[in-house]
């Protein structure tokens, strides 16, 4: 779930809030960068932990059989598709799950005016209705919850809000945790079986990477900068975006510290990042500048890749 781009991402976050401070402190940094790494498997599981809260609030503050009038067979089977749905009764089954609803990052459950908000504009969306068209089983209970994890992370706003409130990095995590979700959903129908991805492919190797990024930053940011000012004559430091700065001097840092990784795996991961974070013109401005760095230092044998970084 945790892939290079987004450790780079929350290294370019916290090396970002320390660009232009005359004090700082490597190992804080460092520190900051992987309790945010290691926090995103928590979010991963809040998002998950918010459609078993949506269930107990609908079961418990909007039960059709608490009517004062007669209940419809439609009030009915909107209750059952919620609050009987198989799919959500395994999430929390599962290990992981259960765990963290024990002891949740996020409690949804103080939330119940953004929940309500959140289920009036769920029934007004085509898979809401298309679910209540079709029969209640296993299989519609899973379509429904696979759906409602998308609408929720994609296309809801008060779902947005909300979570932006508790969750600062959520703009960064918002993708890869629907991917992951979509994976758990895809295991799941295949298999009936919950499995919650694990953080890391390898977590020696991704902290590792965060550690060394944040240490040759500030073991080599004055001859970075020193160098994007030679190669950017026309620019003062005004000019250029505190972004564009930390972005560049990152990229350069792996082109000449970082001998692992391939040139052109950087070059492509740090335009990326300047395409979400910066100004429109900067990804073209970081290519040039970054290409023409490159070339001079190809030229002058400053570049020296082994093993994975040989590749082209």
């Amino acid at each position: 779930m945790l892939n290079r781009r987004l450790i780079r991402i929350k290294t370019f976050q916290a090396l970002f809030s320390e660009h232009g401070q005359e004090k700082s402190n490597p190992s804080l940094v460092a520190k900051n960068v992987k309790k945010s790494m290691h926090g995103m498997g928590s979010n991963l599981l809040a998002v998950l932990n918010f459609l078993p809260v949506f269930s107990h609030y609908i079961a418990t503050e909007h039960n059709p059989t608490d009517y004062k009038f007669n209940t419809s067979e439609a009030d009915l089977k909107n209750f059952d598709l919620i609050t009987k749905n198989t799919f959500i009764d395994n999430l929390l089954q599962s290990e992981k799950m259960d765990a963290y609803s024990k002891r949740p990052t996020i409690d949804w459950h103080a939330e119940k005016d953004s929940i309500f908000a959140i289920y009036k504009d769920i029934k007004e969306t085509d898979f809401y209705k298309l679910a209540l068209a079709m029969p209640l089983s296993d299989l519609n209970f899973t379509e429904f919850s696979k759906s409602l994890y998308k609408y929720l992370l994609l296309d809801s706003v008060a779902f947005e809000q909300l979570i932006e409130d508790k969750n600062i990095y959520w703009y960064d995590e918002k993708i890869p945790i629907l991917k992951s979700i979509d994976k758990i959903m895809e295991t799941y129908e295949t298999n009936g079986v919950i499995e919650i991805p694990e953080l890391f492919k390898n977590e020696k190797e991704d902290l590792q990477m965060a550690d060394e990024l944040v240490e040759i930053y500030f073991a080599h940011k004055a001859e970075i900068f020193e160098i994007i000012s030679n190669y950017t004559p026309g620019w003062d430091s005004d000019r250029i975006t505190k972004v564009d700065y930390t972005l560049m001097t990152m990229a350069l840092l792996e082109f000449k510290y970082m001998p692992m990784i391939p040139v052109k795996v950087t070059l492509n991961e740090y335009i990326e990042i300047a395409k979400m974070y910066s100004t429109p013109k900067s990804s073209k401005f970081l290519n040039g500048t970054l290409d023409k760095i490159l070339q001079d230092w190809k030229t002058q044998n400053i570049i020296k890749k082994i093993g994975r970084g040989l590749i082209e």
